[in-house]
């Protein structure tokens, strides 16, 4: 900053504070009112669209009373429940009209307010700007928000349509400073019930992600079936914009994709809710070399209160299996795919999203029968590598495949299994189908 423009910036601060009642101390200023704009650094752009609802609870400040506060994730900025549920409506009804709507600056801790009223106060960073007491910043009340309004059309829809959604501007020279006092009545929004929380969701590119089953996903039979993309029961979230869909590739010739990211949260992801009778069925995934190139897809297995994550490389094509899952009766289960594999987006890896198929599982465990000997686990399905672990004589253990290998006393069979914490083959001569 200049000097020219450092004294420009002093007296803009000072013609605010000879405007504003102050209370014992020449540095404080109207209670609720920062009177700055915060930098947007556009950091989470790649996270508009995308929302968390796994809340925690902090401590809210309204004129300085604290209160207890339940926080979620949207756009990658902490916000207040009920504000989210709301901002979450607005900003789809803003996609929808071709507005890109994003919040740059959402709840802030008593801590975070501490430190910007001590850049204030000493003049030793943010830029000295004005900032209120800690506990009466309006962001600390945990609905207000600040939106790049400095984004192309942004401004003038939210003032033609913000009121709609319970949020007004309650700062008139802050046109990026809008809040929420609406009733949380008026958002059944995906935060702050019983399915929120625990893995994330995302808005944007279909909606139904966190765990919520959608109305129009028909349930398979005891018999299985394929859930491909486009069907009621798989949805696709994250900003539309970086989702493809491919014709004439993938099973039932079409799928969809996206670039891998190493990001700490996903950007975008696929689900495939699962609706089946109770019962155990082998899962796998269609995989396209011809499109997909992501060496470490990650399918997050949602079954029966349980998550399971297997790796999968999408290099080569056909059906990739994922193992055999437990899965109840009713909705919240499903299999998930998230963008954020850890391969950066400069590698130019394309992670795909296309069919699922259940199959029931027959002779879904084995029990261990050997006459008192402990049974050898092996590395894979023959006796040259030394032993990874045992499995005790009458251990009942799930079969996850079989495949042929080593002749054991004639048996060619291999059955690869599974415990708590050991994944190995066991020779089929010294086992038996259990229920």
């Amino acid at each position: 900053m200049t000097t020219t423009h450092l004294l420009a910036h002093r007296a803009l601060i000072a013609a605010a504070l000879a405007a504003l009642p102050v209370a014992g101390c020449a540095n404080e200023v109207e209670d609720e009112i920062d009177f700055f704009e915060p930098e947007d650094d556009r950091s989470n752009e790649a996270l508009q669209g995308l929302y968390d609802c796994t809340e925690h609870s902090d401590d809210g400040y309204r004129q300085g009373s604290r209160f207890d506060i339940s926080v979620v994730t949207v756009d990658g900025r902490p916000t207040e429940v009920d504000t989210a549920n709301a901002y979450i409506a607005m900003q789809d009804a803003a996609r929808r009209d071709g507005v890109s709507l994003r919040i740059v600056s959402g709840f802030r801790t008593n801590s975070q307010q501490q430190y910007l009223y001590g850049c204030y106060v000493n003049c030793n960073c943010n830029s000295c700007n004005i900032a209120a007491r800690p506990g009466h910043s309006n962001h600390q009340s945990g609905h207000a928000l600040d939106l790049n309004t400095g984004d192309s059309g942004v401004s003038p829809w939210l003032s033609r349509n913000a009121s709609r959604f319970g949020f007004s501007r309650t700062v008139p020279s802050e046109p990026w400073h809008w809040e929420w006092w609406g009733d949380d009545e008026d958002y059944d929004g995906p935060c702050g019930d019983e399915l929120s929380g625990g893995g994330g969701g995302g808005g944007g590119g279909g909606g139904g992600g966190g765990g919520s089953t959608p109305a129009e996903c028909a349930a398979l039979p005891a018999a299985g079936g394929i859930i491909d993309d486009g069907d009621g029961c798989f949805v696709t979230g994250g900003p539309t914009q970086y989702l493809r869909a491919v014709e004439g590739s993938g099973h039932d010739g079409d799928l969809v994709w996206t670039g891998t990211t190493n990001h700490a949260a996903a950007v975008n992801f696929a689900e495939w809710h699962v609706l089946v009778p109770a019962g155990r069925y082998v899962v796998e995934a269609w995989i396209d070399a011809d499109v997909a190139t992501s060496r470490q897809a990650t399918y997050a297995v949602h079954h029966a209160g349980k998550v399971d994550r297997v790796v999968v490389a999408q290099t080569s094509s056909g059906w990739k299996n994922l193992g055999p899952f437990t899965f109840a009766d009713g909705g919240g289960q499903r299999v998930r795919v998230d963008d954020n594999t850890g391969e950066a987006g400069s590698l130019g890896r394309q992670l795909a999203f296309d069919a699922l198929r259940l199959t029931p599982q027959e002779c879904p465990r084995l029990e261990v029968v050997t006459e008192g000997a402990p049974l050898n686990v092996r590395p894979a399905a023959n006796t040259s590598r030394a032993a990874i672990g045992t499995l005790a004589d009458g251990a009942v253990v799930d079969r996850r495949s079989t495949a042929a290998g080593q002749s054991v006393g004639g048996v060619t069979d291999w059955h690869q299994i599974q415990t708590a914490t050991l994944v190995g083959w066991v020779s089929g001569a010294y086992v038996t189908c259990t229920p």
